[in-house]
């Protein structure tokens, strides 16, 4: 069929259909959707351009176009990098489309039979503070299989996406899937040392001069870290809430307020001195990162492999950072049956 009686057929097809099948060609490129994506997981157009290998300047030109040709903001840039309702919008649409097209292409290149694909969706600071340092490690132990990784969003629809794992943050109770506990629940609060030179925290009850900042899917924390560790006073309310803790990290070091974080996350940032843990403290929360494997997906023989593997890079994050921790820091649960803390 030559390419006119195509364009015929079509048009005709889509006559009887009652609907126009014009095809949709959009003044913007892949790249252009990419830096999109790119500012919007990462929160920040500094770090999509550092991600994407280009300059500031040419992931807002990017910006810039596609604002233009929707006639909408994507962005609000007053107070941070924030997704406008349109933006959110249109990355509902955007990203499971570019994740289905990377997902096709990455099934019809795949030619060896003796290699695992395995796509899993992580949130952006499991991945930038402890998952992408280990993947070179899981290629080497296991060449048999190919991991591939993604940021996974608050906006998405994870069951629309073609992914067979995913780091998951929560309680841990899921209907309908498994999950294994990995890190996170050692919760401490977590500040800028350069702002608390200004306005020390000594004392739970200095924390009523500062914003409280929270993560949206743990809005218990502070009410758990207050009945826990200052049972005797009550803290007020979180003023911010944020998507992604790598987000509420910038926040932090900002200045914009003090967050209640996991511990382990920002653990290399403790080291460095970016950012202190006035109280030193560890609560045991309710919530932190499970990983869930779709077991319809991955073939029995990868399973536990995989799931071995993760299990056990998290064990050691946790007990050389232990081995490490000067001085002893303090556990506390929030569970109401535990008791007193205890030094480590």
């Amino acid at each position: 069929m030559t390419c006119r009686a195509l364009a015929l057929s079509w048009r005709h097809q889509s006559d009887i259909a009652g609907t126009s099948m014009t095809p949709f060609r959009p003044p913007y490129s892949i790249a252009t959707l990419e830096a999109f994506l790119a500012v919007a997981r990462l929160g920040s157009f500094t770090r999509a351009a550092e991600c994407l290998c280009l300059t500031q300047g040419a992931v807002s030109k990017h910006i810039r176009l596609l604002e233009s040709h929707l006639g909408v903001p994507l962005f609000s840039r007053v107070g941070g990098v924030a997704l406008t309702p349109a933006g959110r919008m249109f990355l509902e649409g955007v990203e499971p489309a570019l994740d289905q097209l990377a997902a096709t292409d990455r099934r019809v290149r795949q030619t060896d039979p003796d290699v695992t694909q395995i796509r899993i969706l992580a949130p952006p600071a499991v991945l930038q503070y402890w998952l992408i340092p280990l993947l070179p490690g899981i290629g080497k132990d296991h060449p048999d299989i190919d991991l591939q990784v993604s940021t996974r969003l608050l906006s998405a629809r994870v069951a629309e996406q073609d992914v067979d794992a995913e780091i998951r943050f929560g309680t841990g109770s899921w209907q309908g899937v498994s999950a294994d506990y990995l890190f996170g629940r050692e919760m401490a609060v977590i500040a800028s040392p350069e702002h608390l030179s200004r306005d020390p925290v000594t004392r739970p009850e200095d924390l009523a001069r500062w914003p409280l900042l929270q993560h949206v899917l743990y809005p218990t924390a502070w009410a758990e870290w207050n009945a826990t560790l200052a049972p005797g006073m009550r803290l007020p309310a979180p003023r911010q809430s944020y998507d992604h803790y790598a987000v509420m990290i910038e926040a932090i070091r900002a200045g914009l307020g003090i967050g209640l974080m996991p511990r382990l996350l920002v653990r290399q940032h403790l080291s460095d001195g970016l950012l202190v843990a006035p109280f030193n403290e560890v609560m045991l929360g309710s919530c932190g990162y499970f990983l869930v494997l779709d077991e319809t997906r991955i073939p029995p023989r990868r399973l536990s492999t995989v799931r071995n593997w993760f299990v056990a890079q998290a064990r050691e994050m946790a007990q050389a950072w232990l081995a490490h921790a000067s001085p002893p820091v303090h556990y506390r649960s929030s569970d109401s049956s535990a008791s007193a803390a205890s030094s480590t």
